[in-house]
């Protein structure tokens, strides 16, 4: 896009000059001797910046900036003056100029500044559509799915977003716990705010007090100042996920700044007020946790303002051709393919079955499903009756118990189904044309499940 800069100054010298300076740098250049012959032209030009002199005829520079930013408020306006008192620049820039500019204009000072407008504006612009893409990715109408249990999260969740109090989200591991989080935080006034998420269970206690306090400058050697995540969230939203697994010390910590509103760094000898709201989550039955003296009842207490459980995908079996269809297009479209159909015998197998890894784990198998379907059907044996089964004769690998090491049974079956085809690869010399043959499935199935199952193909320069 060609940036539009708009110039006034009564000069015409200086007119002309910048706008063979500008022009230089392709820039398209609007230049007016007259505020009147400006404004009127103003939305034909429609500038993305405004370079105009501090003395005008009738009319400071600050007064004609007023004027402009009635017009559009987002326009920059970059002052130009003969003066060099530094009281009209103060003036200039307390009263909303982006720069001071001294006459003559130096062309390094005035290309500097410009270069460092457009890519403000740039990352500005970059940033609104950033948020504009979150807030139409978390709208609850984008949180597929149609069952009872779902539209009495909805509406719990409808009332919630629109005060500034505590939710706590409870629900099995893959419900989509963190997905509500976000459009909890993108549907509510907070949402042009940071969205901050701390994971809980995967920091180490002693380290998640300085995450999410931040660390005073000073408290050690070595150790630089910097703000916890409830600072860094001020405004907006923090996701404490998986607060169940919370120390109790740290626990006695968050219900200070639920209470009081503030925190206090480690080494600080005040606290800071934050505006704040926070979503918790956790996967385990919290109730429980607070009969057993692993979590604090009054902070409970607190969290508990507005409770939205997830139910498992057992228990809202409506929802589960909705998320199928949704992944099929989903992981069809990353794979550079039309969209692919199911069966009806396929998707009565995926309505019937428990997936005791909720969202997640029915995901992971349609992902896995448009990879291994050769044809532009998927069928029940796409699903986990897939390669890992079919092993060649020369491949003889035995299948490890289920649960070996801990392992669910969709990790055994990657990790068998790795073993096959690195096996295969090893016997063709790393061919996935031969290999693919072999076991008996297109080259395009074999390709995505090196790539699914991270094979490393670097071995081909050794095995050579």
């Amino acid at each position: 896009m060609i940036t539009r800069i708009v110039t006034i100054d009564d000069d015409i010298n200086t007119l002309k000059s910048l706008e063979q300076l500008l022009e230089l740098k392709k820039f398209k250049v609007f230049p007016h001797l007259t505020v009147n012959d400006a404004m009127n032209n103003f939305d034909k030009d429609d500038p993305h910046i405004a370079i105009i002199d501090f003395y005008l005829d009738d009319i400071t520079g600050v007064e004609l900036m007023k004027k402009i930013h009635q017009r559009n408020p987002d326009i920059p306006v970059i002052i130009l003056t003969a003066s060099r008192e530094i009281n009209t620049a103060i003036e200039s820039i307390k009263a909303g100029a982006y720069h001071y500019l001294v006459k003559p204009v130096q062309p390094d000072e005035l290309y500097s500044t410009i270069d460092k407008l457009v890519e403000s504006q740039r990352l500005k612009e970059e940033n609104l559509r950033l948020k504009n893409e979150l807030t139409a990715k978390y709208r609850f109408e984008n949180i597929i799915g149609k069952s009872a249990a779902l539209e009495e999260m909805f509406a719990i969740l409808a009332k919630a977003v629109q005060t500034k109090s505590t939710i706590l989200i409870t629900g099995d591991s893959g419900t989509g716990k963190e997905l509500v989080a976000r459009a909890a935080h993108y549907n509510s006034p907070r949402k042009d705010h940071p969205f901050i998420k701390v994971n809980c269970a995967a920091i180490p206690e002693s380290m998640l007090e300085a995450e999410l306090f931040g660390i005073e400058k000073n408290v050690a050697t070595g150790v630089a100042m910097r703000p916890g995540k409830f600072e860094l969230a001020d405004g907006g939203s923090i996701f404490l996920d998986e607060i169940g697994d919370m120390a109790p010390s740290t626990q006695a910590k968050v219900l200070r700044v639920l209470q009081e509103r503030e925190v206090e760094r480690i080494g600080a000898s005040a606290p800071r007020k934050v505006d704040i709201r926070v979503i918790a989550a956790t996967n385990i039955d919290i109730a429980k946790a607070v009969e057993e003296k692993k979590f604090r009842q009054d902070l409970l207490y607190r969290l508990n303002v507005f409770h939205i459980h997830i139910p498992p995908l057992s228990k809202r079996k409506d929802d589960i051709p909705l998320l199928a269809e949704h992944f099929i297009q989903k992981y069809s479209k990353e794979n550079g393919m039309e969209p692919k159909k199911i069966e009806q015998e396929a998707m009565e197998y995926l309505s019937n079955r428990d997936w005791p890894g909720n969202i997640r784990e029915l995901e992971n198998t349609i992902e896995r499903a448009i990879g291994i379907s050769d044809s532009d059907m998927i069928k029940v044996c796409d699903f986990d009756q897939g390669i890992a089964f079919r092993s060649p004769a020369k491949s003889a690998t035995v299948l490890p118990p289920v649960g070996l090491d801990g392992k669910s049974l969709d990790d055994i079956v990657a990790d068998f189904e790795k073993d096959i085809i690195t096996n295969a690869l090893v016997e063709n010399r790393w061919k996935q044309n031969k290999t693919a043959e072999q076991l008996g499935i297109s080259e395009r199935s074999i390709w995505y499940k090196i790539k699914k199952l991270g094979i490393d193909m670097k071995k081909v320069d050794s095995e050579e």
